[in-house]
């Protein structure tokens, strides 16, 4: 496709547009569910987190969602108010812990794997350079990156 706008090669806007039709593509699936962005993305990090880790604060839950201390905080008590979150009495006595309910853990594992069908049909374009691709991103965002052995 050729370059239809003096924008079209401004990377920026580029990442604004994919983040836009990502969010856009996610909000629909989501919909059906009564779940905004920011909720699946706690309840995802808490499911995957509870796998390997029982006591997981609101901390936790911000680190690994990179999502505001005050939204989650606040996206929190929603997620209880709809039973999908519990808090539980903390081993380390200065933040609660977090658990998903029944309802919640048969919720997101039933829509995890729609939210991944989605993002695979977003970003299948790219081909083999998908893992070229995601270390991009994570340069930018100053992590580290996995160089793959050829």
């Amino acid at each position: 496709m050729a370059d239809t706008s003096p924008n079209d090669n401004r990377i920026g806007l580029l990442i604004w547009k994919i983040s836009n039709l990502w969010q856009s593509k996610i909000r629909f699936l989501l919909k059906e569910y009564d779940l905004t962005v920011n909720e699946y993305l706690i309840l995802e990090t808490l499911f995957k987190i509870q796998m390997t880790n029982n006591n997981i604060s609101q901390q936790d839950i911000c680190k690994n969602s990179s999502i505001d201390r005050a939204v989650v905080s606040l996206k929190i008590t929603k997620l209880e108010k709809k039973n999908l979150i519990l808090k539980i009495d903390p081993i380390d006595k200065r933040s609660d812990s977090l658990q998903l309910t029944n309802e919640g853990k048969s919720l997101i594992s039933g829509i995890i794997n729609s939210i991944e069908n989605e993002e695979q049909l977003i970003f299948e374009k790219l081909g083999n350079e998908i893992f070229n691709f995601t270390n991009s991103l994570k340069l930018l965002l100053g992590k580290k990156i996995r160089i793959r052995a050829k």
